[in-house]
């Protein structure tokens, strides 16, 4: 019976940190194709996120650093992708664990799209990109990343 109590206020306990947590977000993320982490922190009022992580390319060189090369804008297509923010603009739904109308950009595509990022618990938030409206997008679950994966150097 005591068990049962102290397992009953761990679980309230963890779910209202949890719920009551305004950047429940904020961490290591890994994507749910497994070929990199985004780091998700604080800017400002919103959040933004950086690749922190990534398996290299097949096609890469051996050693050498992948660069930004499908970025729309030639003069940024040097910039290397490990720490390459891709995530900003975000604002705080009424929903503590719901982020809106941010934007997410893709590397390999250079395409950036409109997005919303939803924390569906404390290892796994739901990403939803879309051109337009939500309804015309596709969404990932994100899983949080361990200790397991070391933290990429541009340099």
């Amino acid at each position: 019976m005591r068990l049962g109590i102290c397992l009953a206020v761990f679980v309230a306990m963890t779910s209202f940190a949890w719920a009551g947590d305004d950047y429940g977000v904020i961490g290591r993320w890994l994507t749910q194709d497994g070929k990199g982490i985004v780091a998700i922190t604080t800017c400002g009022d919103s959040i933004c996120g950086k690749i922190d992580w990534m398996r290299p390319p097949l096609d890469a060189p051996p050693g050498q650093i992948p660069r930004d090369k499908h970025n729309p804008d030639p003069a940024l297509r040097q910039h290397p992708i490990c720490g390459l923010q891709i995530i900003f603009g975000f604002r705080r739904d009424n929903d503590p664990n719901h982020w809106v109308e941010g934007s997410i950009y893709d590397p390999q595509s250079g395409n950036t799209y409109h997005a919303n990022i939803t924390l569906q618990d404390i290892n796994h938030l739901r990403l939803r990109g879309y051109i337009g409206i939500p309804l015309l997008g596709e969404s990932q679950i994100w899983t949080r990343a361990g200790a397991a994966y070391p933290t990429c150097r541009a340099s």
